[in-house]
């Protein structure tokens, strides 16, 4: 049986901890391995699953920045791009989940062939699982071989990039080597699908894994990162909207707002991961991100209370908007 979960969503303000970019701590919350079981398969046919157990989604095109200098620079317009995205994690398995619902009015995601998987209406996860920040390429030292490169390249933090449309099944790729285990289960999983023309609906849904040390060439040698509850890390979404052809981009959103998240992790965003099982998310979430630093720090006590709440209440389904709902409705004509 599905499980609804209700969840605090705050905005929690950094007190103490060493921050990526900004002043914000993004709560990604925990969901036990069998909540997150019922999310399979895995095949981008429908988040229904996601919505039943998640709730509201942890992102939306507002959260993010429209880089303006990156393609056409267009800013958010949601008959030209719009999506949701969920988040979540698993301490046991030490997986980070993503699913997002997206509503593009042109959409090249169909011509991917299997490479450069950036320029074809994907997403980029980005992970800095120990919090450590700095250069996580193989550009990080001008005087590293090429064996040296390649060995620390996505080594200490980890650059996802996922795509709806794969005749290959894969879906999930990363800018590393080892991509034959990395990209595989028990490490990372994922599906995608596309419908429609004008707009296009697309669902991406998978997980992956980050790693403190991730040696291409040892996966037994390899450290996953421990995600345990109360750890911080670094992560970074990115969201190309290419309208002219694969690669050329007239919106790049991006949630820390910075250049080259590629190659530096100090550049992501924070997360603080907490464990809730019967958590309560109150208000909605356009309420819940305008909140004050105190009102956010509340939310972060009221988590903590919920963790040990053996109830289980139910919550409203999300709001949506009118251009969503006139979007989605296209679909069906």
């Amino acid at each position: 049986m599905l499980k609804k979960m209700v969840i605090i969503f705050s905005v929690v303000f950094c007190s103490g901890v060493h921050a990526h970019i900004g002043d914000k701590i993004y709560p990604i919350y925990e969901y036990s391995a069998e909540d997150l079981g019922t999310l399979f398969p895995l095949d981008g046919q429908s988040l229904d699953e996601w919505k039943d157990l998640m709730g509201e989604p942890m992102f939306l095109p507002t959260d993010l920045y429209q880089h303006p200098n990156v393609g056409d620079g267009a800013q958010y317009d949601p008959q030209d791009l719009d999506y949701k995205i969920w988040m979540g994690y698993n301490s046991e398995n030490k997986h980070v989940f993503f699913a997002i619902e997206r509503y593009d009015n042109v959409y090249f995601g169909r011509e991917y062939a299997g490479s450069s998987p950036w320029n074809y209406e994907g997403v980029e996860l980005m992970l800095d699982g120990d919090h450590t920040g700095g250069d996580y390429t193989g550009f990080a030292n001008p005087d590293w071989t090429d064996e040296e490169k390649t060995l620390n390249n996505n080594r200490h933090a980890q650059h996802y990039i996922t795509v709806a449309d794969d005749l290959s099944g894969r879906h999930v790729s990363y800018l590393g080597a080892g991509s034959e285990w990395v990209n595989d289960v028990p490490y990372a999983n994922g599906g995608g699908n596309s419908i429609g023309s004008m707009p296009t609906k697309s669902i991406i849904e998978f997980y992956v894994t980050p790693f403190d040390d991730l040696i291409w060439n040892d996966p037994e040698g390899s450290t996953v990162s421990d995600l345990a509850d109360g750890d911080i890390i670094g992560f970074q979404i990115s969201i190309p909207d290419t309208d002219q052809g694969p690669g050329m981009d007239r919106a790049f959103h991006t949630l820390s707002d910075q250049a080259a998240t590629w190659r530096y992790a100090d550049r992501f965003v924070d997360a603080r991961l907490v464990e809730i099982s019967n958590g309560v998310r109150e208000g909605d979430y356009s309420e819940i991100r305008d909140r004050t630093p105190d009102q956010a720090n509340k939310g972060i006590d009221m988590a903590e209370r919920a963790r040990s709440n053996k109830g289980r209440r139910s919550g409203k389904a999300a709001v949506v908007t009118d251009s969503w709902a006139r979007i989605k409705a296209s679909l069906s004509h």
